[in-house]
């Protein structure tokens, strides 16, 4: 992966014949003996060369980079500001329109706090000559940056010596007491000078937002976050086993145990042991125990994985802890490389296995009574992975060839059958699902299901008096993206439940999806699918139980990076639920196109 996404590698690939690339491109040859990469990415690597494959924005991306890092040493991370430096790269007439915000206005808070933010700041742009508005922005920051990153979201090749960028900068500057993040959003006109030079010519500064972490008095509620992982997990465990990545152990362990390139390991809380306290399951990849973590009363935790028979040494992607047989304590289901396994609760926190059903590419799982007779039933998502696969899903952005999904009915006495057809539950249940979660979306007393799919639209089956049917277009709130997590809270506080959705952000996806040279025979709509796809993730509203209004744009919540899911906690204790959402991909060297 040099300067793409492998997502993006795949697009271009299955799209190639759409496009205006002609070339011949001879695969790269594989290094080393031991590579084994899947035929069909290897296959997918032909035509990724943007000089001579047609993609010219993308080789205006590679040409701003140089300029781009000098532009950020001679503003942000520089112990002073240059003017000097930032003169050679801008050309003489160039001019900037800047927000203009002091910094009380965006950066100052009252007491012990955690986060401010202003993204709409107070006052008119100022027109500016560019080396006055970078000095100007630079003092609003309060001097030198920590850390600086920039992206381009899009690009406009306007000729052969002009492009127009919209970017989005990253900025860290921690003082004292406070780390300050800063995100800013601008239009850029870049120009090649007489020399061939590419050299800024103008800005126009769209956004700015901002978000403080300030360190407080132990003592406070407003304290933050402190890693308590050593303490809570034990030392050697965690230092042996937990804190060590996916890269650490696929150098350790042979690949066949199911050591998965990307992770997608899950966890599950819940008392086992009926003491008030919940305990923690942890799913670890194949060839490493998986950990049942007993809450103790003085706030510690004692791994009891061993004695209650839930070591499972096989690759596990997720679990969960719940009563199954309705006996009143918690049992476990788990989703492993083999199949779907639970496990009987004796009520003294010893497990045995009570059911099996045997099947591969098993990703999420969740649980609710979906046909109303009073026990809980699993919904187990699939995903067949592209990745440790020859198959690729298709069409790419709207798939419906993977793994089908698994309703399993309880009938009581751990019998549990497929009955996704009975339920309603068939209709896009062979897409590519890496999560599901059950909602009364529309608080008519039942559980609806909302299911997030890679490769292509999500489903929202509504659940009338346990019959389902998938609603998600006519509700919208179908999302057709590159699906991953799924996040219910009440945001406005109607009453009713909002929808957020993690999804892949790329942006080189962005910035492909938006050329010219992109499928330009596709037919009406599909271009704006496929941008959709890359878009990051999406913030649906509830409107008042019927349907849902898309809100993604105006709420700030689509910068998310290359998401996995998300958390609502009320963070400030200000009554709000506010979002929690990691991210991050495997990549190589370059982390431009993240």
């Amino acid at each position: 992966m040099v300067g793409f996404p492998i997502m993006w590698i795949l697009l271009c690939n299955i799209l190639c014949s759409e496009t205006l690339l002609a070339q011949e491109v001879q695969v790269p040859e594989v290094v080393g003996d031991h590579d084994d990469t899947p035929k069909g990415i290897q296959d997918a690597l032909q035509g990724m060369q943007p000089e001579v494959d047609g993609w010219d924005g993308e080789v205006w991306n590679q040409a701003l980079k140089g300029p781009m890092r000098q532009l950020s040493d001679a503003v942000f991370l520089g112990a002073e500001y240059d003017p000097v430096a930032l003169g050679k790269l801008t050309l003489p007439a160039a001019r900037g329109l800047w927000l203009q915000a002091a910094p009380e206005d965006w950066l100052a808070g009252e007491g012990p706090w955690w986060f401010h933010s202003a993204r709409s700041l107070p006052g008119e742009s100022s027109d500016l000559a560019m080396l006055e508005g970078f000095e100007l922005l630079r003092k609003e920051l309060g001097g030198q940056a920590t850390r600086f990153e920039w992206h381009v979201e899009s690009l406009e090749v306007k000729d052969d010596q002009r492009v127009e960028t919209q970017m989005h900068l990253i900025l860290l500057r921690k003082v004292a007491q406070t780390t300050v993040a800063m995100h800013g959003f601008w239009r850029a006109v870049w120009q090649r000078d007489g020399d061939g030079h590419v050299r800024l010519a103008a800005i126009r500064e769209l956004e700015r937002e901002a978000s403080a972490l300030r360190s407080v008095q132990a003592s406070s509620r407003l304290n933050g976050f402190v890693d308590r992982s050593v303490s809570l997990f034990g030392g050697e465990l965690y230092g042996s086993q937990l804190r060590p990545g996916i890269d650490h152990w696929r150098e350790r362990l042979h690949t066949k145990l199911g050591v998965g390139l990307l992770g997608h390991h899950g966890m599950a809380l819940g008392d086992i042991n009926a003491d008030g306290l919940e305990d923690l399951y942890v799913c670890e990849p194949g060839g490493l125990p998986n950990r049942l973590f007993l809450h103790l009363p003085d706030g510690s935790t004692k791994d009891v994985a061993k004695q209650a028979g839930l070591d499972i040494l096989d690759f596990t992607s997720s679990a969960l802890i719940l009563d199954l047989d309705g006996d009143g304590d918690k049992d476990l289901m788990a989703a492993t490389a083999s199949g779907l396994y639970g496990f009987e609760n004796d009520g003294a926190g010893r497990f045995s296995k009570r059911f099996e059903k045997l099947g591969t590419d098993l990703t999420s799982l969740a649980a609710a009574d979906m046909d109303g007779d009073g026990d809980l039933d699993v919904y187990a998502c699939r995903y067949s992975s592209p990745y440790v696969s020859t198959g690729l899903p298709f069409p790419y952005h709207d798939a419906e060839n993977g793994a089908a999904n698994w309703a399993l009915q309880n009938n009581g006495d751990w019998e549990f059958h497929d009955a996704s057809t009975q339920l309603g539950l068939e209709v896009g249940r062979r897409r590519f699902s890496f999560s599901a979660s059950f909602e009364d979306y529309d608080n008519d007393g039942d559980q609806d299901l909302y299911v997030s799919n890679d490769f292509g639209r999500n489903s929202l089956y509504r659940n009338d008096g346990g019959v389902f049917e998938n609603v998600a277009a006519e509700a919208g709130a179908e999302d057709l993206a590159a699906g991953m997590g799924i996040t219910w809270a009440d945001w406005n506080r109607d009453g009713f439940m909002d929808l957020y959705v993690s999804n892949m952000g790329s942006n080189a996806g962005q910035r492909i999806t938006h050329s010219a040279g992109f499928i330009p025979r596709a037919a009406d709509g599909t271009r704006a699918e496929y941008q959709g796809h890359a878009r990051g993730s999406s913030l649906y509203m509830s409107k008042g139980g019927d349907g849902f209004e898309d809100a993604t744009v105006g709420s700030g919540a689509r910068r998310t990076g290359w998401a996995w899911g998300g958390l609502a906690m009320d963070l400030d204790c200000d009554g709000h639920s506010d979002l929690v959402v990691p991210n991050g991909f495997v990549t190589g060297e370059s982390t431009s196109d993240l």
